[in-house]
């Protein structure tokens, strides 16, 4: 067996991307840095052990996805067999204003895309169901849209859209309070404010009389993009913010690069209490494979026309099936803009702004599910009645 073990599989889902981006070296000097009591013999079988995984995740890559879907298979067989009354569950909500990172955060604690992530904000459009699961315990993760005070809305819509995530986040056992540290301490951003002062007002956010706000967790967010020289008000940031509402803890991490990930998959897994599944070992989310289309399609539209792509656009999908021969996936959709200029941006010239979002968008699709993939996308015009 290419790995010793299935358990090994579930290390390696969570920490291949700080294996890929740091190397196995400059994280075991990271891990050595965090505890001035570690030895050299701590350092040296740190980073043997990551050593060890690169060799794992290097064979893993050339074993292509049917390797990944056999390993994810016998994982979920083991794990699977956790008896009911052992099983642990934790419900937690990720919030935070819009382009916080909340998309990106959740899809590296779940190893898998959750959520489209894209440059444009409010980029999800209703909460993602996303779970990871080690030995007993499961997480379960709902990524919610950008939450704004009252003040902040910009049509009925949106308006339903935050309260519909203030609904869901109270019904959690444990809240993520995602902040953009990078941008929090180059500007602080009044929302983040309003939105910690907020989280604890039964009032302002329409609860009942007697409601008691979930406890909470703060995560600043894209320590990646503050310079070293400037990470030492990193602290004081995390004490200004505590000021306004209490937390359990405090996490600094790189939803992009995975920095400080794996940390907070264990604090996550230990808060754990006993309850039944949400899902079933091995899934990552509760959505099929019609969704991931959209979702994935969706995402490769706002990183392609961030800055020229209307909230408007919509997607539909008019067929996603399998052919029986050779296992190649047909995906028919349309996009629907709702003036002729808009659908000019969105095809580009010769048709090229359209196929490079149809090629990225097939290679992801493919990536995600192991087996080919064609995509057809049209756009067309849809005028509002």
């Amino acid at each position: 067996m290419l790995l010793r073990s299935c358990e090994r599989w579930g290390v390696l889902q969570a920490l291949t991307p700080l294996i890929s981006t740091w190397g196995c070296r400059a994280q075991a000097a990271m891990l050595h840095s965090a505890s001035d009591s570690d030895t050299e013999a701590d350092t040296a079988q740190v980073a043997a052990f990551f050593d060890e995984l690169s060799r794992d995740a290097a064979a893993l890559e050339s074993g292509g996805p049917e390797l990944q879907r056999e390993l994810d298979e016998m994982l979920e067989g083991i794990q699977g067999h956790v008896p009911v009354d052992q099983q642990r569950l934790l419900q937690a909500g990720v919030l935070g204003v819009p382009n916080a990172g909340k998309s990106t955060l959740v899809n590296g604690l779940v190893g898998r895309k959750v959520s489209a992530v894209s440059p444009k904000t409010n980029t999800t459009e209703q909460s993602r169901l996303g779970a990871f699961t080690v030995d007993a315990a499961q997480v379960v993760l709902y990524d919610t849209p950008g939450v704004v005070g009252k003040e902040h809305y910009m049509n009925p819509t949106h308006q339903q859209r935050v309260r519909s995530a203030w609904t869901l986040a109270a019904d959690c056992e444990l809240l993520l309070f995602l902040v953009d540290a990078a941008r929090e301490l180059q500007r602080p951003d009044p929302r983040v404010s309003r939105l910690l002062a907020d989280s604890t007002s039964a009032a302002r956010l329409d609860m009942p009389a007697g409601w008691q706000p979930p406890p909470a967790v703060l995560v600043l967010n894209k320590v990646d993009a503050i310079p070293p020289r400037n990470r030492l008000h990193l602290l004081p940031l995390a004490d200004r913010l505590q000021e306004l509402r209490k937390f359990d803890d405090v996490f600094f991490v790189s939803a992009k690069d995975g920095r400080g990930l794996p940390e907070l998959r264990d604090f996550l897994l230990d808060r754990a209490t006993p309850g039944e599944w949400t899902l079933d070992a091995g899934m990552a989310t509760d959505r099929g494979e019609e969704e991931q289309a959209l979702e994935v399609v969706r995402e490769q539209l706002f990183r392609k026309l961030y800055k020229e792509l209307p909230y408007t656009i919509q997607l539909r999908l008019k067929s996603c099936l399998p052919r029986q021969e050779d296992d190649l996936v047909i995906i028919e959709m349309e996009a629907l803009v709702q003036h002729e200029s808009q659908k000019k941006i969105v095809v580009g010239s010769g048709g090229a702004t359209i196929g490079s979002v149809v090629m990225a968008a097939e290679r992801e699709l493919q990536e995600m599910w192991g087996h080919p993939v064609y995509l057809s996308l049209k756009v067309r015009v849809d005028k509002p009645a």
